[in-house]
C-alpha cells in the first residue's frame, strides 16, 4: 500500500516536525517526505559525528607531535646548561689570549 504524505497531515506529526526543525537548523532543505527527510537527517548527523571525531583525532595528533618537540627543547636546555661552564672557560681563555679586557 502506498501512502502519500499530505502537507496538512505532516504538520500534525510531532516526530516529523522535529525532523524538519533539525534539518532547518543544519541548513538542509526538507523534501516534504518524512522518510526521505529522516534519512537526510540521519546522514547529516553521521557526517557531523565523523567531522567531530576527525577534528579530535587531528588535535590529538598535533598534541602528540608537539610533545616530543617540547621534550627535545628541554633536553637542549639542560645540555646547554651542562656546556655553559666550559663555554665560559673558553671565553675567558680567548680574552686572555687575545688580550681583550
Amino acid at each position: 500500500m502506498i501512502h502519500a504524505i499530505s502537507p496538512i497531515g505532516s504538520f500534525s506529526d510531532p516526530e516529523y516536525l522535529r525532523i524538519l526543525q533539525e534539518l532547518m537548523k543544519l541548513g538542509i532543505a526538507p523534501s516534504g517526505n518524512k522518510v526521505v527527510d529522516k534519512g537526510k537527517l540521519e546522514r547529516a548527523k553521521e557526517e557531523l559525528v565523523q567531522k567531530i571525531q576527525n577534528k579530535e583525532f587531528e588535535q590529538q595528533k598535533r598534541e602528540l607531535q608537539i610533545q616530543p618537540l617540547e621534550a627535545a627543547k628541554e633536553i637542549d636546555k639542560s645540555r646547554l646548561e651542562e656546556l655553559r661552564p666550559g663555554a665560559m672557560t673558553v671565553a675567558e681563555l680567548n680574552r686572555l689570549y687575545f688580550g681583550i679586557v
